[in-house]
């Protein structure tokens, strides 16, 4: 992935008015005095890069993308995990007491349920995508206890199907659906 950064002079001199004190003694490490102004913009660059790579989603996705993540993707999770993990999540409806009728976890790592979103999806409507690669799931039904925090949970044996996310941004932020693969 290719990543252009462009900053004006005027950013550039205000970061040195202000971050001075941290930035020169950086910058002291390289022994040309010449190329003072080349380092400056080089430095900047680097680090304003960086922030981009460390901050990838946008601010307004970020809590929904790490919801989804905490809620939907778990590459251990098993059928004998189910009660612990909704416990331990406290899983619940929208009013925050009744127990979750059900919740599915891809078995899978972040890296491989975004692809969805980036090129490993097919649109499937407005912000939906259904994954073009098989994912081992786990569903977690309720089976007992109206709720939280007496909810009980029973975990189905793994299944592979295909997956139908939300996404924005190029971020999956909702769970949609499930295709069970023949």
């Amino acid at each position: 992935m290719i990543m252009s950064c462009h900053v004006s002079g005027i950013l550039i001199n205000r970061l040195f008015e202000t971050h001075s004190s941290v930035i020169f003694p950086i910058l002291h490490l390289v022994k040309d005095v010449d190329a003072m102004g080349f380092q400056r913009t080089f430095l900047f660059l680097v680090l304003m890069c960086a922030t981009v790579v460390v901050h990838g989603q946008p601010a307004n996705i970020e809590s929904r993308y790490k919801q989804f993540l905490r809620q939907h993707v778990k590459g251990d999770m098993t059928m004998q995990n189910c009660q612990g993990v909704m416990g331990y999540l406290e899983l619940t409806e929208s009013d925050g007491k009744t127990c979750k009728v059900k919740n599915t976890f891809i078995k899978a790592n972040s890296n491989q349920v975004r692809a969805i979103c980036t090129g490993g999806g097919t649109p499937r409507g407005r912000d939906q995508f259904q994954s073009t690669n098989s994912f081992p799931v786990i569903i977690c039904k309720h089976i007992g206890g109206d709720r939280h925090p007496h909810c009980r949970y029973r975990g189905s044996p793994p299944s592979t199907r295909n997956v139908v996310i939300a996404c924005e941004q190029g971020w999956p932020v909702h769970y949609g659906d499930d295709i069970i693969v023949g």
